[in-house]
């Protein structure tokens, strides 16, 4: 079985202002202070199965010295550069056609660069489980988490029971939802039988060829012989493309969609509440990183950019409050998804040195 892992680098990590920023993006920060990059430990994680040259980084163009410099080991062959960020639908098929091209047997390995797990013994062992006993001809699998919460930003996976498909091990998907409202992810998560969505796939390249040629044909015809393009056709394709993502473009589409439930401790790391809940809390619930003092603060998380910068915050309950060197964010944690918006307002506004 050919294993190819891909490591999906090329966002901006918006929602991780002021601290992400398009020059260094989240991905290559150490934002639960490990010691390594988010990209360090996703790579780090796969190599613990796959070996340098089977492991794939996509990633934006404009970042190519940085991932050099975070993945010293890393063959310069195995970097492919996206000349714009046009989202996962079409990063997953260009690197899909550049494998298809030189091994008509690959089978892809798909993860985000910003997911935290710790339980990385358990993880690897679902996975080696998943490669040995599901039937990677035909469908696309995926990786689903029990429900702590009705989390807008997942994708929700309802399974059949294992009466109806499947080994008891791999289940089918009976219906695929891309971030719900509030009020249907509520349902979801009482109704007992449906599951996260991590965004890690596995699928054969030539099981995703046809998904795209019958579920996304535009990316399709611009992409599918992308292994061939010079960098100044790829750019011309590229531009072409439509921003849109996986989940929507295929997996909410293709009919042979399959799950495996992850039993371990599992975190994507889309922005800054989900660092809030990794990280361990005071006794009046607030997380303080830096170089801060607070004085009748609650459930709040205050992240100091700067060693030598004092923060001192009294009388917040359930606040962000974000600083660095240029930048200071305040806003209550529940508006942790504005933070998209306020980044658009700061592109909408010319004031591209905060971005």
């Amino acid at each position: 079985m050919n294993i190819h892992g891909v490591i999906l680098a090329g966002g901006m990590g918006t929602r991780f202002w002021p601290v992400s920023r398009m020059a260094q993006p989240k991905q290559f920060l150490d934002v639960l202070g490990t010691g390594k990059s988010l990209l360090q430990s996703t790579y780090a994680r796969l190599r613990q199965r796959l070996a340098p040259e089977q492991v794939w980084v996509v990633g934006a163009q404009m970042h190519r010295d940085l991932l050099l410099a975070h993945l010293p080991g890393i063959p310069p062959t195995r970097l492919l550069l996206e000349p714009l960020q046009r989202n996962t639908a079409a990063s997953i098929l260009w690197i899909t056609a550049h494998l298809y091209a030189h091994d008509k047997d690959a089978i892809l390995w798909i993860v985000p660069a910003d997911h935290h797990i710790p339980d990385e013994a358990e993880f690897l062992s679902l996975m080696d489980r998943l490669l040995a006993q599901c039937n990677l001809t035909q469908g696309i699998y995926t990786i689903g988490i029990r429900p702590t919460s009705p989390h807008t930003g997942y994708g929700y996976i309802q399974y059949l029971p294992p009466s109806s498909e499947g080994s008891g091990f791999c289940y089918r998907v009976k219906t695929f939802t891309e971030k719900p409202s509030r009020e249907l992810a509520e349902v979801f998560l009482q109704s007992g039988d449906f599951l996260w969505n991590s965004g890690m796939f596995i699928a054969s390249a030539s099981t995703l060829l046809k998904a795209y040629e019958k579920h996304a044909p535009e990316l399709y015809e611009l992409l599918a012989g992308s292994a061939d393009f010079e960098e100044s056709m790829l750019r011309e394709r590229f531009q072409q493309c439509p921003s849109i993502s996986f989940d929507y473009a295929i997996m909410e589409k293709y009919e042979e969609v399959y799950v495996v439930e992850g039993k371990f401790r599992w975190w994507d790391l889309g922005g800054w509440e989900a660092v809030y809940q990794v990280w361990p809390h005071d006794s009046n619930g607030n997380l303080l990183r830096g170089q801060v003092l607070v004085e009748s603060v609650k459930d709040s998380f205050v992240f100091g950019a700067s060693s030598q910068r004092l923060i001192y915050v009294v009388g917040l309950d359930r606040y962000l409050v974000l600083d660095t060197a240029d930048a200071l964010l305040i806003l209550p944690r529940a508006q942790e998804q504005h933070i998209r918006a306020i980044v658009g307002r700061l592109q909408a506004e010319g004031k591209a040195d905060y971005l």
